[in-house]
C-alpha cells in the first residue's frame, strides 16, 4: 500500500474557524461563550455564524429582519462587519503561519495553503504545534488538512472541522484513508464543484467525491471541460491546480457600495463617488498602474418603483493615476446621469484599460503629470501609514450621508488608537 505521507511534498490547508466571529471574540472575552452572528454591509444579511447559531437553523445570507426576533429570544450577540479589524487579523494569521512554513500561499482572508517538503510522518505533529501557536498568538481557532494536492487538502480540512479531530489536524496518509474520506463527502462539497455541477454529475450517477475520483477521465473532460478534469486528477492525488497570486495585477479595479440610506442630493452621492475613486486609486497605485478609462455608475429608482443602473464614462490619454483628475472626471460623469429628485441607493467607480506606469506610452506632445502623480503617491503613502482616510480630497468629505449603516460595530481594536480599550484603577 502506498504511503502518501512519505511523499516529498505535502500541502496543508489551514483556515480559521468562523473567521469573522473568531475575530470579534478575540478582543471581547464576554462573548466567547455566547452565540455570535455578523451582519453584512448596512446590516442587511447574516454573513457569519458561530456553531451555536448554525445549530439554530440560521442559513448563510438570510435577511436580518427574518431572524431578528429569533436572535433576541436566544440571546445571540450581533456585530456589524468590521473590515478594518478583519483585515488586520488576517495579516496576523498569515504572519503566524510564516513562522512554521517558508512557503505560504494565501488563498483568501482566512485560509492559506502551506507547502511542506521532507517532513514525512512528523508533519501532522508539526501542524498541531502550528495550530496551537496560532491560537495562542491570535486567539483564533483553526484547523488543518494535509494531503498531496490542494483539492484533497481542502477535503481533509473539511473533515478536520466537522469531525472535531484532536489537535485540529487531519492528514490523508494512505490510499485507504483517502477512499474512506471521499466516500463520505458529497460531490457538491468538493472544492470547485458546487450545487449546480453536482446536479449534472448526479445524472451520471456521480454522487460522492469518491465517485468523482474514480470517474472515467476522458468522459469528464468531454462533458464538463478541463477544469473538472483537473479536479478529478487532484482527487486521485495528482497535483495539477495552480493558484493565481493574490497580488497579481488586476485588469479592472472596481469600488462601490450600497448607501446607508436612500439619497436624493447630488453632493451626497458625489461624496460617495469621491471616496470610491480614492479607494480605487490606492489599489491602482499598489500595483504600480495607471488607468485609461473611468466608469461612474449609480443605481436610481425608476418611476415604476424598480431600480436602474445609470453609467457614464471618461477616457484618459495618456493613462493616469492622478486622484484629482480622476475625481474631476467622476464628477463630470455623475453630472451626466444624475437627475434631481430621484432616489439613489448605490454608487460605484470602475477603472479599466489599465497599464503599468513604467510601460505606458508617452503623450505625443510631451504632456506630463509627474507633479500630480507625486501628490497621488503622497496621499497613498499617508493612508498606508496612518490608515485609510488619513488624507483625502475635500470632495470626499462633502457629506457622510452615504456611509453604510453599522449599528452593531465593534471597535477597531488593532488599527485605531482612539478605540483602544481603557483600563482604570480605583
Amino acid at each position: 500500500m502506498k504511503r502518501w505521507d512519505l511523499q516529498p511534498t505535502q500541502i496543508a490547508l489551514v483556515d480559521v474557524n468562523n473567521f469573522y466571529v473568531s475575530s470579534e471574540r478575540a478582543f471581547d472575552p464576554a462573548i466567547r461563550r455566547k452565540p455570535v452572528a455578523v451582519y453584512s454591509n448596512n446590516d442587511g444579511c447574516v454573513i457569519a455564524r458561530c456553531a451555536e447559531v448554525k445549530a439554530m437553523g440560521v442559513k448563510m445570507g438570510v435577511p436580518v429582519f427574518e431572524v431578528r426576533q429569533l436572535f433576541k429570544a436566544r440571546g445571540v450577540v450581533t456585530r456589524s462587519s468590521n473590515y478594518e479589524l478583519y483585515h488586520d487579523m488576517s495579516t496576523r494569521f498569515t504572519a503566524s503561519l510564516e513562522q512554521f512554513c517558508p512557503e505560504v500561499e494565501q488563498y483568501s482572508i482566512d485560509e492559506s495553503f502551506l507547502h511542506f517538503h521532507g517532513f514525512g510522518e512528523q508533519l501532522s505533529e508539526h501542524c498541531q504545534r502550528l495550530i496551537a501557536a496560532v491560537r495562542q498568538w491570535t486567539s483564533m481557532p483553526c484547523c488543518a488538512g494535509i494531503a498531496p494536492t490542494r483539492t484533497l487538502a481542502k477535503a481533509a480540512n473539511h473533515f478536520a472541522k466537522t469531525l472535531g479531530v484532536p489537535g485540529g489536524v487531519l492528514q490523508i496518509g494512505s490510499e485507504y484513508h483517502r477512499q474512506q474520506l471521499l466516500q463520505q463527502m458529497p460531490a457538491g462539497e468538493v472544492w470547485g464543484v458546487g450545487r449546480r455541477l453536482a446536479k449534472r454529475l448526479a445524472m451520471l450517477d456521480i454522487h460522492t467525491a469518491w465517485d468523482l475520483a474514480t470517474a472515467h477521465v476522458p468522459t469528464i473532460r468531454k462533458a464538463f471541460g478541463v477544469t473538472l478534469e483537473r479536479t478529478v486528477r487532484e482527487l486521485q492525488g495528482v497535483s495539477c491546480i495552480e493558484l493565481a497570486p493574490l497580488d497579481q495585477a488586476k485588469h479592472e479595479i472596481v469600488s462601490g457600495r450600497m448607501f446607508g440610506r436612500l439619497l436624493t442630493q447630488f453632493e451626497d452621492v458625489m461624496a460617495a463617488v469621491a471616496n470610491h475613486v480614492q479607494l480605487a486609486a490606492e489599489k491602482l497605485a499598489a500595483q504600480d498602474g495607471v488607468t485609461g478609462r473611468l466608469t461612474t455608475t449609480v443605481q436610481a429608482r425608476e418611476s415604476g418603483g424598480g431600480w436602474r443602473h445609470l453609467s457614464a464614462h471618461a477616457e484618459f490619454r495618456p493613462a493616469t493615476k492622478d486622484t484629482q483628475a480622476l475625481t474631476a472626471a467622476a464628477r463630470r460623469a455623475l453630472n451626466e446621469v444624475f437627475v434631481a429628485g430621484r432616489e439613489y441607493r448605490r454608487a460605484s467607480v470602475c477603472f479599466s484599460a489599465l497599464e503599468r506606469a513604467q510601460e505606458q506610452q508617452d503623450d505625443l506632445f510631451g504632456i506630463t503629470n509627474d507633479g500630480k502623480d507625486r501628490l497621488t503617491d503622497c496621499l497613498a503613502d499617508i493612508n498606508r501609514r496612518f490608515g485609510r482616510g488619513g488624507a483625502v480630497l475635500a470632495s470626499a468629505r462633502l457629506s457622510d450621508e452615504w456611509q453604510m449603516k453599522r449599528e452593531h460595530l465593534s471597535p477597531a481594536y488593532t488599527t485605531d488608537f482612539r478605540q483602544l480599550p481603557v483600563a482604570r484603577t480605583e
